[in-house]
């Protein structure tokens, strides 16, 4: 595989990785769900796991946001790929803001496997961790 094409791939996948943390944090729960395909899973460490659209869409109306909230994702690794499907490891900080201003409300790690169809990338599967 040629290096432009691992470039495009990383490109995409860090594209899914910030909509995502941008949709969540706006509580944009129907765009956060179309960053998954229709079989996509959404496993959260201690909250549960959501298999299929539907489920991630109930799942994550349940916990939208009712105050200012930020997801910090850095150290993404695109850590295996081909032209259409990748894995990748990120850190998260998850910050939100109250009466005394932003704290950190905790921290993470983000394994993700994202595929492409009909040109597009969406998360297969994405499981969050949190390091207590």
């Amino acid at each position: 595989m040629s290096a432009s094409t691992g470039a495009s791939v990383a490109a995409n996948v860090h594209a899914a990785i910030a909509a995502y943390a941008q949709a969540l944090d706006a509580g944009r729960v129907d765009d956060l769900t179309d960053l998954f395909w229709p079989d996509g899973v959404a496993e959260i460490a201690g909250v549960g796991t959501y298999e299929g659209q539907e489920a991630i869409r109930e799942g994550y109306a349940a916990f939208a946001p009712t105050r200012p909230q930020l997801h910090l994702t850095a150290n993404t690794v695109v850590t295996s790929w081909t032209e259409d499907e990748a894995t990748a490891v990120s850190n998260l900080a998850f910050f939100q803001r109250g009466d005394a201003g932003w704290a950190v409300q905790l921290v993470g790690r983000y394994d993700d496997t994202l595929s492409r169809r009909d040109g597009a990338w969406r998360f297969q599967r994405r499981v969050t961790t949190f390091v207590s």
